[in-house]
C-alpha cells in the first residue's frame, strides 16, 4: 500500500457540504421528525461554517408541508449563502412538491 504524503503548502481539495431535507416539511408524526427551521438551524448552520466549503448541495426528497418553515428554511439557506459567497445547488431525489420544490428554487 502506497502512502501519499501531504505537502505543508499544498492546499486542501475543495469540497461540497451536503444538506439532505428529506421528509414532510414542518409536520411531526411518531416515529418521523418533520422538516422544520428550529431542527435544520444547526446542521444548515454547520454546513456554511465549516472549512469555508466550494459549495453547498442540497438533496432535497419531500412531499412538501408547512409554507411558513419552507420559507424559513430557504430564507436562512438564502442569507447564509450570501453572507459567506458560496453558492447552492439542490437536487431533488424522488419527489419535491409543494415546500419541497419551494427549497429547490
Amino acid at each position: 500500500m502506497k502512502l501519499i504524503q501531504r505537502l505543508p503548502f499544498v492546499k486542501k481539495p475543495p469540497f461540497v457540504a451536503v444538506i439532505r431535507l428529506q421528509g414532510a416539511i414542518g409536520i411531526s408524526r411518531p416515529g418521523a421528525q418533520g422538516l422544520s427551521d428550529a431542527a435544520m438551524a444547526p446542521l444548515i448552520e454547520r454546513a456554511f461554517a465549516r472549512g469555508k466549503p466550494a459549495a453547498v448541495a442540497l438533496l432535497i426528497n419531500s412531499p412538501g408541508g408547512s409554507p411558513v418553515q419552507s420559507a424559513l428554511i430557504a430564507s436562512r439557506i438564502r442569507r447564509l449563502a450570501d453572507e459567506k459567497g458560496i453558492h447552492v445547488h439542490a437536487f431533488v431525489e424522488d419527489v419535491a412538491a409543494s415546500g419541497g420544490y419551494w427549497l429547490a428554487c
